[in-house]
């Protein structure tokens, strides 16, 4: 991870904890950290660029692989405050949940290369399919957890997202159909 790139970053974040990310500018982040915005500039091209980055980098550190499920909803109780900004910000919303989908389709896109002989032999299209289908059922009740939609427990949610995935054998059958 690039620093400064980084610093740039944090740096929206804390502008978004007194306003709405769409009321935050490039002139705030570069005033605050006493640069040019030609600095900005020369690692993003746009605020939402840098929030975009932000939230990757956020997703990283937080949703591991191993526990990709339950490192979702743990990212949620963790990082509410953060959540709760960019779902109230018409802006920022979208931002922040296409990264998440992304992210999480990447995950899984890497959890099922390693783990599934027959996922390798997919066409792009057909992997991307599968993946999307998985994540879209996922982050639907991840958004209904973060969003307070229905009082449902973590563990239920996660529990509700392991029975959309399935086991192993269940993506192999899927995949394996797709083959046909």
């Amino acid at each position: 991870m690039n620093k400064r790139k980084y610093e740039f970053a944090l740096e929206l974040y804390r502008e978004m904890q007194t306003k709405k990310f769409s009321k935050v500018s490039i002139s705030d982040i570069c005033e605050n950290m006493k640069c040019s915005r030609q600095s900005f500039y020369y690692y993003f091209n746009t605020i939402e660029d840098c929030l975009s980055y932000y939230i990757r980098e956020n997703f990283k550190s937080q949703i591991k692989e191993d526990y990709i499920i339950s490192d979702i909803f743990n990212y949620f109780d963790n990082n509410l405050e953060f959540v709760k900004m960019c779902n109230d910000d018409s802006k920022a919303k979208p931002l922040f949940w296409d990264g998440l989908f992304i992210y999480v389709k990447k995950m899984l896109d890497l959890i099922y290369s390693k783990n599934i002989v027959e996922y390798i032999v997919l066409y792009s299209e057909q992997k991307d399919a599968l993946t999307s289908f998985y994540v879209a059922g996922i982050l639907e009740i991840a958004k209904t957890y973060a969003n307070n939609l229905v009082p449902t427990s973590k563990e239920k949610c996660i529990s509700y997202c392991r029975s959309i995935i399935g086991s192993g054998e269940d993506t192999r059958q899927m995949i394996l159909r797709f083959n046909r």
